[in-house]
């Protein structure tokens, strides 16, 4: 039995994934972010979470220890081939590639047909590609420098409002809340801790649920992030596709997808956001596949008559979601 890999390695968590050569899921397992922000470069840290992702995944589909695999295929935040170190598995593999998440999203979303996927999870960026090949990304750019839009963005624009309003000695409703969250006692405890490493990114990007009940940066979050497509829409030029297709744990959140989808819709006119085929995990197992040569459909291990993973739609047809911007 030939085996695939294919890892979502996040900011805030990773997510793996085995399929066989037929197609068939075998197993899935989380764990820590895949990120190198904060480390150095020649940190074995990624690669070492790597390794155990897909250690934990021949275990959990009870096959022998050291299983060489067919290819893997990781997706990786942050990662840019030519700057960034290419993790060294101990995994034996006969064939292994990194890339950016937004690879693997895209992949997942469109599962190879053209189309814009936007991710807002920790942080923000938005990846096209054209019915030639053409392929942009924007935004990106990380925490200290952009994301806009991301949970990390909206949890500091929520630290910043209370902030403001404590300087003018001001009632901040939200502050309690925030204070609460954390752990923490007062807004100056905030700012050292983040100061001193005491408080994380994912912390922070955790009160993006709580920002987003304010709908001015609700909706500010929702404008930056139709930003990031239309500026990929306009630089695919003569090829700009109107498939769009969002990920990520910010757009669970209804008034945001609400508002988004208005947004995109006020800036691209006749555009379409469709529900993805498959989160990035499965695009990174399906790009895997792909380095193999190979096409299968995916099909959850025991399925009756082969029902695809997730009861998904082919992106290529898909079926507007409830929040499609349709003009």
């Amino acid at each position: 039995m030939k085996l695939f890999a294919g890892v979502d390695g996040g900011q805030s968590s990773s997510v793996a994934t085995l399929g066989d050569e037929s197609g068939t899921i075998l197993a899935q397992v989380t764990g820590a972010p895949a990120d190198l922000v904060g480390r150095a470069r020649a940190s074995k840290r990624q690669a070492e979470l790597l390794d155990a992702l897909l250690a934990e995944l021949l275990a959990r589909a009870g096959l022998p220890e050291g299983s060489r695999f067919a290819a893997i295929v990781a997706g990786l935040s942050g990662y840019d081939e030519g700057h960034s170190p290419v993790p060294q598995l101990q995994t034996a593999s006969d064939a292994s590639r990194f890339v950016h998440d937004t690879e693997i999203a895209h992949a997942g979303a469109f599962d190879g047909a053209p189309g814009i996927v936007v991710i807002a999870g920790t942080g923000s960026v938005a990846y096209g590609v054209s019915s030639s090949g053409a392929r942009v990304r924007v935004g990106g750019w990380g925490y200290l420098f952009g994301d806009e839009g991301s949970a990390f963005w909206l949890g500091t624009r929520a630290i910043r409002k209370a902030m403001r309003a404590e300087d003018k000695a001001a009632r901040s409703e939200s502050s309690a809340r925030i204070l609460s969250a954390l752990g923490l006692t007062s807004l100056r405890d905030v700012q050292h801790a983040f100061a001193h490493g005491e408080l994380s990114r994912a912390q922070v990007a955790a009160l993006a649920p709580l920002a987003l009940e304010d709908e001015a940066l609700c909706d500010a979050a929702a404008a930056r992030l139709a930003k990031l497509v239309a500026v990929a829409h306009r630089r695919l030029g003569a090829e700009r596709v109107r498939a769009i297709a969002t990920s990520g744990g910010v757009f669970e959140h209804g008034a945001l997808r609400r508002a988004f989808a208005e947004h995109v819709r006020d800036r691209l006119g006749k555009a379409t956001i469709a529900e993805p085929r498959y989160d990035p995990a499965l695009g990174a197992l399906r790009m895997a596949y792909a380095l193999a040569g190979l096409t299968p459909e995916l099909h959850e291990l025991g399925s009756e008559n082969g029902a695809p993973v997730n009861g998904a739609t082919p992106a290529n047809g898909a079926t507007p979601a409830s929040v499609a911007a349709t003009t």
